[in-house]
């Protein structure tokens, strides 16, 4: 299957009649209702990706960007690979099965494709300015952690590994209430700033490899840290969530920007 020359922006005919969005056990549920409900409920999750669809075609077009027909061929070969659709009995069952058609698919991948291409655009020089800004938020701590319900036992747990009369990884195992983590011997992994509240941030970004902090307060208990290890950020490890922030506040420009009405839903109260 082959892609078409073809646009998502085909207008209703003001005659035509809209048919509802679900009928479910002969009842009608119109389009209408479904989007004052999802909108009363604020999970109008389909509308926030229309509007940002409609919003990156805009900036596509103001900057010339766009997929050619290979691009998008490619785009449906390895869609299709993912999903195990090679063969064309099992595609044609799957858009029956989840309401589309080779025009909605390819329109999908289309603005997939231009998200990407906006991202890959983001001009090298802003991401050096945000690392440069930003740098500490990017830095990394690799964590052991014992956590226990009260200040009393988390002092005690600390003057024994102080005092070295307990190991810190022995002692996880054996009394640390967090279940993800004191079978590992109390190892969390590698976190960010960004990862963790700001009081863990405190208090574990100043310590040296090696160093016990703590006790701190956390919202299921006291918890005592070990760091293993300290990782400084550069700008090649961070330059892809840059990027991806970089992205996010292009949105969100666009989207404080655009003048945005519902027609649909514009009558009188």
């Amino acid at each position: 299957m082959t892609v078409t020359n073809a646009s998502i922006n085909k207008e209703i005919p003001e005659n035509q009649t809209i048919p509802p969005l679900l009928i479910i056990n002969g009842h009608p549920y119109p389009v209408k209702e479904v989007l004052r409900r999802s909108m009363y409920q604020r999970e109008n999750r389909f509308v926030d990706v229309c509007i940002s669809e409609i919003l990156i075609r805009e900036y596509a077009a103001k900057h010339e960007l766009t997929n050619s027909v290979e691009e998008l061929q490619i785009a449906i070969e390895e869609m299709r690979y993912d999903k195990g659709l090679e063969s064309k009995e099992k595609f044609l069952h799957w858009m029956k099965n989840n309401g589309q058609n080779m025009l909605s698919i390819q329109n999908e991948l289309d603005y997939q494709l231009l998200r990407k291409q906006i991202r890959a655009n983001i001009p090298n020089e802003e991401i050096e300015a945000y690392f440069a800004e930003y740098q500490l938020e990017f830095d990394r701590v690799e964590l052991y952690s014992i956590r226990v319900s009260t200040q009393e036992k988390a002092e005690e747990l600390l003057a024994k590994i102080e005092e070295e009369e307990g190991n810190f990884h022995l002692l996880a195992m054996e009394y640390s209430e967090d279940e993800e983590s004191y079978l590992k011997a109390g190892y969390i992994g590698k976190v960010s700033r960004s990862g963790v509240t700001a009081e863990i941030e405190a208090a574990v970004f100043v310590a040296q490899p090696g160093d016990v902090v703590g006790p701190v307060k956390t919202e299921k208990g006291y918890n005592l840290f070990k760091v293993a290890a300290l990782y400084p950020s550069t700008l090649e490890e961070a330059s892809d969530k840059i990027r991806d922030k970089l992205f996010e506040k292009l949105e969100a420009k666009l989207l404080a920007e655009a003048e945005i009405k519902y027609p649909l839903l514009e009558e009188e109260i």
